[in-house]
């Protein structure tokens, strides 16, 4: 077994780090100094760490991921201001408890609201079959005579409808890794929740394109 995997392992000893006073780490299993971003890698393979001050053997671990955290959405820029804001409001909570009780009701309601213009959509776009599937005439132009045609609305929809519920079981993954895994996951949950919202927009316009190409 590597030595990740018996980093994982519940029960097993985690790998110490050590933080001098010039704030350089110190990777004792390894023996080497490592970066935060090393740390924030470890903890993405699932091993345990534990930072300490060498001088005073204080426990640092809490304070050297909330900086991974910080470092992580400084490079991205993701993560919505009212999360961080809430956060510092709520400094006697855990971030696993916040997560739970803020971001978790939030990506449902986005969830809800993808489905319910996703709805919207597929009624609208039902309609409209229902209005073409009278007998073709010479006037009309064959590719508007089949919704279901390839490259067509229906076709469309099918596709968009599939994307979007890949795209939300991916959130759905974000928000589990993010409770289990914070300094990795929590940037990466806000930039699928913003990905997923533009995925709406843009087939919202893509629709409406095809509308003003039926009418025309």
């Amino acid at each position: 077994m590597s030595e990740p995997e018996q980093a994982g392992v519940p029960g097993k000893e985690p790998k110490v780090i050590k933080r001098y006073t010039n704030r350089k780490l110190y990777d004792t299993v390894e023996s080497r100094y490592v970066t935060l971003d090393e740390i924030a890698a470890m903890i993405k393979d699932g091993v345990e760490v534990q930072i300490v001050d060498n001088r005073t053997k204080e426990d640092l671990t809490s304070v050297t991921l909330a900086q991974i955290i910080f470092e992580e959405e400084k490079k991205r820029n993701r993560m919505p201001l009212t999360v961080l804001r809430e956060i510092i409001r709520h400094p006697g909570e855990s971030l696993t408890g916040f997560i739970q009780k803020e971001v978790t009701p939030r990506v449902a309601s986005i969830r809800e609201e993808a489905e319910s213009r996703l709805d919207k959509l597929l009624r609208r776009e039902k309609e409209d079959g229902t209005e073409e599937a009278a007998p073709p005439s010479a006037e009309q132009p064959a590719e508007q005579q089949d919704a279901n045609a390839p490259g067509g609305p229906a076709e469309l929809l099918k596709a968009s409808q599939r994307a979007l519920e890949d795209w939300q079981r991916k959130i759905d993954e974000r928000v589990k890794h993010a409770v289990e895994n914070l300094a990795g996951n929590l940037p990466a949950l806000g930039r699928d929740m913003a990905v997923l919202t533009q995925r709406l927009e843009e087939l919202e316009k893509k629709l409406d394109e095809l509308e003003k190409n039926k009418q025309q």
